[in-house]
């Protein structure tokens, strides 16, 4: 039995790692600014779960609760591609994204933390503040991994899809939404909305479904030895244009759908 802190765990990839964890018998403290319907239903059936809601920005109430605990999966951040531009102030996103990883970084060496677990994104071109703070979170981790002696690991993620996934304006109480392009698309067809793609559609993207995501966040907690500045890529090996992803689901809803093209975000 493992004694895990998992940061952003009522999150999208987050609540399936928790999900994962709990069946295994491990204790679970997720510290999160909600609490999601899942982690309410995981309470239910679950006694290994523990819920703070917590910015882990808090680091005093941060240090109460990881002193309780021997292994962190780090997944919370200000997210977005576009709306780290357009919704968030780029110094907010540095201090959370960088500045609060360095410092849980120096709370689990203080704590003799066994591993932690970070994930961080594909090596792409496009500026914006989530990509740049992801970039830099990947080199610190492996700074802490050669220097300071911290079993830090990071995952590098590329495109997840899969049940639990928000889109923009999803009606729900989580404090935040993003635009993903399959749970944006499916809830455009099944409101019989338009499509927008933005660009020609041409844009490629290695895409994961959530399931075999969680499942490597579980090997790699599971493996005790330090595998130094490694970086592990999860991927599925085969990437596919955003025109695809519509082509799949006209096959799949066995009609044409109207697509709108319009300039890409910024931050694209």
């Amino acid at each position: 039995m493992k004694k895990v802190v998992v940061t952003g765990g009522a999150g999208f990839i987050g609540s399936h790692i928790v999900e994962n964890l709990l069946k295994k018998g491990d204790q679970v403290c997720v510290v999160d600014l909600w609490e999601s319907p899942e982690l309410k239903e995981f309470k239910k059936k679950y006694t290994n779960l523990h819920f703070k809601k917590l910015s882990f920005l808090k680091f005093d109430e941060l240090k109460e609760i990881m002193q309780e605990h021997q292994y962190l999966i780090h997944m919370a951040a200000i997210l977005g591609t576009s709306e780290t531009i357009t919704t968030y102030d780029v110094e907010d996103v540095v201090e959370t994204n960088v500045l609060g990883t360095v410092k849980i970084l120096k709370l689990a060496k203080e704590l003799n933390y066994k591993k932690v677990l970070i994930p961080t994104t594909p090596d792409v071109t496009w500026l914006n503040p989530y990509k740049i703070t992801k970039a830099a979170i990947e080199k610190l981790g492996q700074l802490f991994n050669k220097e300071y002696n911290l079993n830090v690991t990071c995952l590098k993620l590329g495109n997840i899809y899969g049940p639990r996934e928000r889109w923009l304006d999803a009606k729900l109480s989580a404090p935040f939404n993003y635009q993903k392009v399959i749970p944006s698309f499916i809830m455009d067809t099944l409101k019989k909305n338009e499509i927008i793609i933005y660009g020609d559609g041409k844009q490629k993207s290695e895409y994961i479904f959530v399931d075999d995501v969680s499942e490597s966040f579980m090997r790699a907690l599971y493996k005790e030895e330090n595998i130094g500045n490694e970086i592990i890529h999860i991927g599925s090996g085969q990437n596919h244009s955003v025109l695809e992803i519509v082509e799949a689901l006209e096959k799949t809803w066995n009609k044409k759908l109207n697509k709108k093209f319009v300039d890409m975000r910024p931050g694209e």
